[in-house]
């Protein structure tokens, strides 16, 4: 299943490459970064080890943590949820 992470600018000191090491350590084994485009990262993640939703509340609460703007969004199935709803 995907997951996108789409977003209108990286916090201060958060560079790009770190953003997506850092999802990939939250991850872990649950899923991986596997792409993007401007302002949009594509997540891929394994369903058949771990509910997506779970994945879902660690992305987010990873992206409050990071000091993300309450623009920043998570879609996973074609639904848009912003990251402090």
């Amino acid at each position: 299943m995907e997951l996108y992470i789409h977003y209108k600018e990286l916090p201060d000191g958060l560079s790009l490459e770190d953003f997506v090491g850092e999802l990939n350590e939250v991850l872990d084994d649950t899923g991986v970064v596997c792409g993007g485009e401007d302002f949009r990262l594509d997540l891929e993640l394994e369903d058949e080890k771990v509910n997506p939703k779970y994945a879902q509340m660690a992305v987010k609460a990873y992206l409050q943590r990071a000091g993300f703007s309450k623009e920043t969004a998570v879609e996973i199935g074609g639904m848009e949820i912003g990251i402090y709803e």
